[in-house]
């Protein structure tokens, strides 16, 4: 029984003192903190600068590997991220309008658009994904109208003419599930970001009793599927 209780009172004194080490340092590491200084405002800006320049290195080195591995996309995001991190680095800008072209080259092909026609499916463009129209060539037009001393007035109702644009220039337009958009000039070259996703369509500006003949080339390149092959 007298074992029992000295193995109690052995107990007591090592938790006590363990409580007693654990106040201690708790109390020690409470005035070693009050005792140390906070960063000044020049300490806290040098730790950003290294942050910044860590991650700015960071950045770098994934682009690098995403265009190595062929993702040019990938690779351009990191670089407009980058530029949003530091838009001063030396050389960025011009990197990216390297690859801007170079993404804007890929998926070349050709189209004779055929000025009879009316609106020619050209192929897919998708939404905020930018793609480039060049267009050459020459064609004839008759006109046929009855036109008074007044002149002749715009229809503002024509599906094939758009008073905002040349007469006979190129037009398109972005059709997102059967609702065609505005349609827009494109005269001999565009680039042109969509907004939405859709088809693209092509024709020459007309108004309505016009009558033509010939084709136009067209090369589109960049997000554009045409479903054709080159």
């Amino acid at each position: 029984m007298k074992i029992a209780q000295d193995l109690i009172r052995a107990t007591l004194v090592v938790c006590s003192c363990c409580v007693l080490i654990d106040t201690a340092i708790a109390q020690s590491t409470r005035e070693r903190r009050r005792d140390e200084a906070p960063p000044n405002a020049k300490e806290l800006e040098l730790r950003l600068e290294k942050a910044e320049t860590a991650l700015v290195d960071e950045y770098k080195d994934v682009a690098i590997e995403f265009y190595k591995q062929g993702d040019k996309e990938k690779s351009m995001a990191m670089l407009r991220r980058l530029k949003q991190l530091n838009p001063t680095l030396q050389g960025l800008g011009d990197r990216i309008a390297e690859m801007s072209e170079e993404l804007m080259q890929e998926n070349a092909n050709e189209i004779e658009l055929d000025t009879r026609k009316t609106w020619e499916l050209v192929g897919n463009v998708f939404e905020d994904k930018p793609f480039r129209l060049q267009a050459s060539g020459e064609y004839k037009m008759t006109y046929a109208a009855t036109i008074g001393v007044a002149g002749l007035k715009t229809d503002e109702n024509s599906k094939d003419h758009i008073a905002g644009a040349p007469l006979g220039c190129l037009l398109g337009v972005i059709v997102t599930d059967g609702t065609p958009g505005r349609p827009f000039p494109v005269k001999a070259e565009l680039e042109h970001t969509p907004k939405k996703s859709g088809q693209l369509f092509l024709k020459v500006n007309l108004p309505d009793g016009s009558r033509c003949i010939g084709k136009l080339k067209v090369r589109f390149s960049g997000y554009i599927d045409s479903g054709k092959k080159k």
